[in-house]
């Protein structure tokens, strides 16, 4: 058996093959790879999972790949390879990253949210005045899309491959209810969404009010400041929480994740509700 094993190796010609693509996801379909031996040439184009396959000549060669359009290489696209003899399986794989582009607007409750930075995975971007964003190097199938404020976040998915999809994106806005947070009688700053819209600048006892709150939620892990609107009026009271979350976050110096935007049947119509909460659930 090892005699006629050693036959077969003997005669069988020597094979380089790869694959070009991401290492562990989508391959480069029709990407031309040439494979160069002295005098010699072959040429093909990869497969629906971008993977090609030579059967080589013996000694040294240099592999060279032309990748289809929508493509760029993610190392280099040239290399020499071997030397190669009778019977030998040679791997070499080139790595390669699909251009992946979701475009449209960033709408809350239909409402597009316009100045907000998102991401997806290491994707991210900022929406323009009326809401529209670009991201690119979008990883493939579904992913978490994440609004930095208010803290909002909603589902997409982009296929395999290179893309350009034109698609507005809604994120959902929890209710209240939902969120096992407690209510904690500590006081509660209500302001006017058109407000906080324009920028209004805050009274002083508006000021000493989320100064007390955003001194209260550091004192326990478990507490969070809720920023509640009408149900209804998440649209524009998102706009709003943006603006109320940058002072938080900045001036008055609270993490954000110890922020949360919501809804409540609670809330007084057309302002926005600054309330100390307590999670309910170990995080």
């Amino acid at each position: 058996m090892t005699v006629l094993l050693c036959a077969l190796l003997a005669i069988a010609p020597a094979i380089i093959e790869g694959r070009v693509g991401e290492p562990s996801g989508a391959g480069a379909s029709g990407a031309r790879v040439t494979l160069r031996q002295g005098d010699r040439s072959q040429e093909l184009s990869t497969g629906a999972d971008g993977s090609f396959r030579f059967l080589a000549f013996e000694g040294r060669g240099t592999l060279t790949v032309r990748l289809p359009p929508g493509w760029s290489a993610a190392g280099p696209v040239s290399r020499e390879v071997g030397p190669a003899y009778r019977g030998d399986v040679l791997k070499e794989d080139f790595a390669a990253v699909p251009r992946r582009v979701l475009r449209g607007r960033l709408l809350v409750a239909g409402v597009p949210l316009p100045d907000a930075q998102l991401s997806i995975g290491t994707a991210s971007a900022r929406t323009d005045a009326s809401g529209q964003f670009l991201l690119e190097s979008v990883p493939a199938g579904a992913g978490d899309l994440r609004v930095d404020a208010p803290p909002l976040a909603g589902r997409v998915e982009l296929p395999a491959g290179p893309c350009d999809v034109s698609h507005d994106v809604g994120v959902p806005v929890p209710r209240f209810a939902s969120l096992s947070l407690a209510r904690v009688p500590q006081g509660e700053i209500a302001r006017p969404i058109a407000d906080w819209v324009a920028s209004k600048p805050l009274a002083a006892p508006e000021v000493a009010g989320l100064e007390r709150l955003a001194a209260l939620v550091q004192l326990d892990p478990s507490f969070r400041l809720a920023m509640i609107a009408a149900e209804g009026e998440a649209g524009p009271a998102a706009r709003a929480a943006a603006v109320l979350q940058r002072y938080l976050t900045g001036p008055a110096l609270v993490p954000r994740d110890r922020l949360v935007f919501a809804v409540a049947e609670f809330a007084r119509p057309g302002d926005l509700t600054v309330v100390l909460t307590r999670d309910q659930e170990p995080r």
